[in-house]
């Protein structure tokens, strides 16, 4: 369960490093106002995740290194065929961004999550206040993303 749980630990810290610059092309490619101080906010909550992540290696006596997330490549390129084949300043270039974020954050609630289920098991107490304090936002995160895309995206018909 322990190398189970470094993987995974591994996985989601080069997870939320490579998703600064995708966060930074999707604020960049988004017209709506809401959307763009979302994606803004997300970035620096995006910096404390690693910045927690760092601290759990550092409790674990472990080096942070992280793993590339194939996961995070397939979203980088949904948001990609999302930018290209959508009209700049477009209420569909912002409904298929908010859909690649969406897909985003709910790889990560997965991915801490169960992070945080399996501390529970290795009894990594003050671990698991660290992951839940990070599932929480990230909870948070998706749940606006959810209220941008069914109040203030919406293609005019």
């Amino acid at each position: 369960m322990e190398k189970l749980f470094l993987d995974e630990l591994r996985e989601i810290y080069g997870a939320e490093r490579h998703q600064i610059p995708v966060l930074h092309l999707l604020k960049k490619a988004a017209s709506s106002l809401r959307m763009q101080s979302m994606l803004a906010n997300h970035l620096d909550t995006t910096h404390d995740h690693i910045g927690r992540l760092e601290e759990i290696f550092k409790m674990l006596g472990r080096d942070p290194e992280g793993h590339q997330s194939e996961a995070v490549l397939e979203i980088v390129r949904a948001a990609e065929t999302v930018i290209e084949s959508t009209e700049k300043g477009s209420v569909d270039r912002d409904a298929g961004l908010v859909v690649v974020a969406q897909k985003l954050e709910r790889y990560e609630v997965s991915s801490y999550a169960s992070l945080a289920r399996w501390c529970r098991t290795l009894e990594y107490d003050d671990i698991l206040d660290i992951l839940e304090m990070t599932l929480h936002e990230e909870k948070e995160a998706a749940d606006l993303l959810t209220v941008l895309a069914e109040n203030y995206i919406r293609p005019v018909l």
